[in-house]
């Protein structure tokens, strides 16, 4: 049994954000399919139960040949490692990060303790920096749209400003905690126990991820996200740490494959937004478990990715009108 994936999802609330599949939702499109999208969506996340069906932990490279076929504009640039010099690479830019005092404390502490160390996969794709500062600050809005589809896998409530309580079906329950909240750097702390029915007690683990992105504009003004994550996990004992390093290539790979599952939600939904923003404000005004106020900022949200899709497309196509000769 690994922890390291259950605690690591609290951490990111890799659970809490699925895939919308291919993103390409078209105007005639019914309910229920898109219904069945995102529940197909949260059966690719992956975490660990009594067993690990490794054929299906490693059978993924079709379905990332049908992502690139239909998803031009998503890649990812580089693959997860665990390398001592990313390692420190990642140490020093925590050390340098503004953090108040109490998220230093909290910072250096996990530095100090550190069991394990990823750096998760680059991804690059088509994303409204808007549409992404959003979804990576509100996870329980994202929660709310599951629940409004009849996707209850999930448990995530607001405990404070930047502060959650996580409750997962693989018997994951976690504090989670923004240490620093912005548009191209975060980092959130979790303190997690997970209990499964093959364990006499919960394990406990604490975890800090530190999401970092930089935004791209092409010529033809499309906005894209460059984004990755450094992921430090500290275990109580030492009994844990080996266990958990024994079968860390596992439990790393399915943290890089959630991370991803994450990245293409992201995609997905701003896409949803600039093309299909009706179906997005229908399910605003469907949201269960959030205050109303939330449910007006996701629908301003998306009439702003309209709205600057809209004047993209504008400026694309002024460039390729040709002028009207005067007389």
């Amino acid at each position: 049994m690994n922890v390291t994936p259950a605690i690591l999802g609290g951490i990111f609330m890799a659970t809490s954000m699925g895939l919308l599949h291919a993103g390409e939702l078209t105007p005639g499109e019914s309910e229920p399919q898109v219904q069945e999208q995102i529940r197909d969506s949260v059966n690719r996340l992956q975490t660990f139960d009594s067993d690990v069906d490794r054929r299906k932990v490693y059978g993924d490279a079709d379905r990332d040949r049908e992502i690139e076929r239909l998803l031009p504009n998503f890649r990812v640039t580089q693959e997860g490692s665990s390398d001592r010099q990313l390692k420190e690479q990642a140490i020093d830019r925590l050390q340098r990060t503004r953090l108040t005092p109490s998220g230093r404390q909290t910072a250096e502490q996990m530095i100090e303790k550190m069991s394990l160390f990823r750096r998760l996969p680059e991804v690059r794709f088509e994303m409204d920096p808007a549409a992404y500062d959003y979804f990576i600050g509100n996870p329980d809005v994202v929660v709310g749209l599951w629940q409004s589809l009849g996707i209850s896998a999930i448990e995530l409530r607001p405990a404070g400003k930047y502060q959650f309580q996580m409750n997962n079906v693989d018997g994951t329950n976690s504090k989670v905690f923004f240490l620093k909240r912005s548009q191209t750097s975060n980092i959130v702390y979790c303190e997690g126990e997970f209990q499964s029915p093959f364990l006499k007690n919960p394990i406990t683990a604490n975890g800090l991820i530190c999401i970092n992105a930089r935004f791209e504009k092409a010529k033809d003004g499309t906005t894209f996200v460059r984004h990755s994550a450094d992921v430090f996990v500290a275990f109580p004992n030492l009994a844990i740490e080996a266990a958990a390093k024994m079968i860390s290539p596992v439990s790393n790979y399915i943290a890089d494959r959630n991370f991803q599952e994450i990245s293409l939600f992201l995609h997905s939904m701003s896409l949803s937004m600039a093309r299909q923003p009706r179906w997005v404000q229908e399910l605003a005004g469907k949201l269960q478990g959030v205050m109303p106020e939330q449910a007006a900022e996701l629908n301003e949200v998306t009439l702003k990715v309209y709205e600057n899709d809209q004047a993209r497309l504008a400026r694309r196509w002024d460039e390729f009108e040709e002028p009207i000769p005067l007389k």
